[in-house]
């Protein structure tokens, strides 16, 4: 199935949605949609579903399931960045009100975009920021197709991002250089321990971004040198939080969302991964596992 026929049967309410708990069987039920338990959906048939997972337990149990499931699956694991009921609200509000047919358009003009870099990509904006980004030979990146694999698992990110990322080691792909002034940040942490260990000064820092007006980081040789909120000094939040665990401050992605529709009324309080794919640049910290993942993310720089 390609993902825009995904898509489609979503808004048609013709996909059913795999939940972990009560409450959002609740406001999905609401919203007009067939919900089926965690616990009761069939992974060995061959169909196409939606997943939003809140619990760690259930997140663990789905990356169990993706190494032998025949089903595809598209998920939100709300889970990894804030699951209260609010917040999936606002990412599933997000996601119905996308415009997918141009946000695929656009994802598939920026993978060609980079594909005819030879080795430096240089992105600038009207507020200052100036990146220099060393492209590798070979270069690691998101999903670039537009069709949907049976038994493959899709987050919803991968439909509005076109993204370079440095999985392998540091510099894999890329290494970035210059200042980047942002507009907001969101956060993910693949476990409890990790969420648990950072939450305060994960919360502090995205409430922090929200409230200050002029925000930018320093970046010397892929890592963050200085964080500035305001004209304060903030870098030391960043060094509290367990990064020594995982690639420190060095950049693990550097990614451009294609989602229009948000431009106007993306809330920067609310830690969503739909805010990722807001038009316009993202660069990301961290790997997720041992420590948090952090996305700063500018609406006014963009590749085209």
């Amino acid at each position: 199935m390609k993902i825009i026929d995904f898509y489609h049967s979503l808004l048609n309410h013709k996909i059913p949605i795999i939940i972990d708990n009560i409450q959002l069987e609740s406001y999905f039920k609401k919203q007009g949609y067939q919900t089926i338990i965690f616990d009761k959906y069939d992974y060995s048939c061959k169909k196409i579903a939606f997943a939003v997972i809140s619990d760690y337990s259930y997140h663990d149990r789905l990356i169990q399931q993706s190494y032998t499931s025949e089903s595809s699956l598209i998920h939100l694991l709300a889970v990894r960045y804030d699951a209260s009921p609010q917040v999936i609200a606002y990412s599933f509000e997000k996601l119905l009100s996308c415009d997918l047919v141009q946000a695929l358009e656009l994802r598939n003009k920026i993978y060609e975009q980079i594909a005819e870099v030879e080795d430096e990509l240089y992105l600038y904006d009207d507020r200052g920021s100036k990146l220099k980004c060393l492209l590798s030979e070979s270069l690691e990146v998101l999903n670039t197709e537009d069709e949907l694999e049976p038994g493959w698992f899709y987050s919803i990110s991968e439909m509005l991002v076109s993204g370079i990322l440095n999985i392998q080691n540091d510099k894999s792909s890329f290494s970035i250089d210059g200042t980047f002034f942002f507009d907001g940040i969101i956060y993910a942490c693949g476990n409890a321990q990790v969420k648990k260990r950072n939450q305060d000064a994960l919360t502090y820092l995205l409430e922090k971004v929200a409230s200050s007006k002029e925000k930018y980081i320093d970046i010397n040789e892929n890592t963050i040198t200085r964080l500035v909120l305001d004209g304060s000094d903030e870098t030391d939040i960043l060094l509290e939080i367990d990064y020594v665990l995982e690639r420190s401050l060095s950049f693990t992605e550097i990614g451009f969302g294609c989602n229009k529709n948000i431009e106007k009324n993306v809330n920067w309080q609310i830690n969503s991964i739909m805010n990722q794919g807001v038009y316009g640049t993202h660069i990301g910290i961290g790997m997720a596992q041992s420590s948090p993942y952090i996305d700063f993310i500018s609406q006014s720089m963009k590749i085209i």
